[in-house]
């Protein structure tokens, strides 16, 4: 299963999983939720928000690196690979499902404990909680922040977590029209990827690398130099 396939498949074992959970009571609570204790490490309880802070940053460091680390092992270089071309990947040896099934558990591990600590954070726990929009949220981080980018995922959190109230400051200077009309968030959300689609492509890591390497290279920098690439995921090669 590969492509838009894919993305179907997951998306509908989501949306099972949501339904099961919801229906499955004696554990979860169902739709009621349940509520949380905070969470306790060799005997300390992180109870205060410092402490739980402190505790998200641990962990959140410890994950970069890991990842970091991965992708410049052989298992990484795979990774690459994959994504650049498939059938350059598979002519030089690589098992194409079991690096992607490798990939995709490590993806679940890192949402499953981002989950885990936003519900901690909140001390309650419901299906309600991660619905497809949270899904959108995440995926436009990704795509915001740049695709095949560790750096690129903090970036496109950070500008989607202030988007909402640079939204609210801006609204003011706004005609009533639009500054008052409902679901003003939801279209610049659109806007705004459609615009990173459109026009950059790698996202805000990407323009970043850009602007590096036009101030390292000045005033030798070609326009061209970024120019972005075409993969080749199928047989194209053989066209």
């Amino acid at each position: 299963v590969k492509g838009i396939y894919l993305g179907m498949a997951t998306l509908s074992f989501g949306f099972i999983v949501e339904e099961v959970f919801a229906r499955w009571e004696s554990v979860t609570g169902g739709n009621s939720g349940k509520h949380l204790v905070p969470p306790e490490i060799w005997g300390f309880k992180f109870e205060s928000t410092e402490s739980f802070y402190f505790l998200c940053l641990v962990i959140a460091v410890v994950s970069t690196l890991a990842i970091l680390n991965l992708l410049r092992s052989s298992t990484g270089r795979a990774f690459v690979a994959i994504r650049d071309s498939e059938i350059s990947a598979q002519s030089m040896g690589i098992h194409l499902a079991r690096y992607k099934t490798l990939s995709f558990s490590i993806s679940a591990a890192l949402a499953g404990i981002g989950g885990a600590l936003y519900a901690h954070k909140l001390q309650f726990i419901s299906p309600d909680q991660f619905n497809i929009l949270q899904s959108i949220d995440l995926l436009l981080m990704i795509v915001i922040g740049g695709l095949g980018s560790v750096h690129g995922a903090f970036l496109g959190a950070i500008f989607l977590i202030t988007m909402p109230q640079m939204i609210s400051l801006t609204k003011d200077w706004l005609p009533a029209a639009i500054g008052q009309a409902p679901g003003l968030q939801a279209v610049v959300y659109g806007a705004v990827l459609i615009a990173f689609v459109l026009f950059e492509p790698m996202g805000l890591y990407g323009r970043w690398l850009k602007v590096r390497t036009w101030l390292q290279m000045f005033p030798f920098y070609r326009r061209g130099m970024f120019k972005r690439q075409k993969s080749f995921q199928k047989s194209d090669r053989l066209k």
